[in-house]
């Protein structure tokens, strides 16, 4: 039996990640998977973040021509630098998405002044309590930034029929195949991306995103700040289960300066793609597999689009 093919590619200022996987009952199989190391982006907001087009080009068809097949459709993972994540309480009711965007543009005018129609967004209603107040999560990205991957990977002979961002597609790989508990803080380090997120009741509670240095003590200084507000201010921070994700070779010394910000154990998180490949032959190191975890959740999340 032929089986569709769904491939996750990860863009990240080392290079790119890819994974291929297939649907097999109500399991899903991990068939392929493969990484390019090489600085073919810079990351930023504000402007276009590839400035060697055909370079960028010709790394994706390499990276992704064996696993691909004939599937030309892709689900991609962006670096959370090029765009912003915001969690907002809104209370202006809404009777469509469409209407949404525009009062969410709306509160956030301050934020993107004479830009709010050059930037795309997307929202997801986290939380909606019976005045009609809602907790939203908000991704902003500057549409010629969009465009430019959007448009280069065209040329690549590709579509990217989902866009998301590093830190959202490394919790979605995370999410249906360990248990993570209803509370708890997920600490992302792939490369130079530092993510927390803090989830109450299985809701996203709380994130912070930093771009930083492959230095621990970096990173105990980076989580210390973000969390010294929201410490004080939950009585219940301790009692938060603490795990830790990263494709750093260096893991003692990394563990250890995450470890002392927090009261409580910090467990180290078995990659997602580590699991799938149990009884197959990928040569993938620990801190590879790891490091493939975001193409992953961006390949499920086509997977789930399209089965769903």
């Amino acid at each position: 039996m032929l089986h569709r093919t769904y491939l996750g590619l990860e863009i990240h200022q080392q290079g790119l990640r890819a994974v291929a996987v297939q649907r097999q009952g109500k399991q899903t199989a991990l068939v392929g998977g493969q990484a390019l190391a090489e600085a073919i982006i810079q990351p930023e907001f504000n402007r276009p973040n590839i400035s060697q087009p055909e370079l960028f080009v010709s790394a994706v068809k390499e990276l992704l021509t064996p696993l691909a097949k004939k599937d030309k459709r892709i689900a991609v993972a962006l670096p959370d630098r090029c765009g912003q994540l915001l969690l907002l309480d809104l209370e202006t009711p809404f009777k469509n998405r469409t209407e949404g965007a525009e009062i969410i543009r709306w509160r956030l005018k301050d934020l993107l002044p004479d830009k709010s129609n050059q930037v795309a967004l997307d929202f997801q209603i986290l939380e909606e309590k019976e005045s009609g107040q809602k907790k939203i999560l908000v991704a902003l990205i500057a549409q010629e930034v969009l465009s430019q991957y959007e448009s280069l990977l065209e040329q690549a002979g590709y579509a990217a029929a989902v866009v998301d961002f590093h830190s959202l597609a490394l919790y979605n790989a995370y999410r249906t195949k360990i248990d993570l508990g209803r509370n708890f803080i997920l600490i992302g380090v792939d490369g130079c991306q530092l993510s927390i997120m803090i989830f109450v009741n299985q809701s996203l509670n709380f994130c912070r995103l930093r771009q930083v240095n492959q230095e621990p003590r970096q990173i105990f200084q980076e989580i210390s700040r973000s969390l010294v507000n929201y410490r004080n201010e939950q009585p219940a921070f301790n009692r938060l289960s603490v795990h830790l994700h990263s494709d750093w070779q260096n893991r003692e010394d990394l563990f250890a300066a995450v470890d002392s910000v927090f009261d409580q154990e910090v467990q180290w998180l078995v990659s997602p793609v580590s699991k799938l490949m149990s009884g197959h032959q990928f040569n993938f190191t620990g801190a590879e597999a790891s490091g493939m975890a975001t193409a992953l959740g961006v390949a499920e999340r086509l997977l789930q689009r399209v089965t769903s």
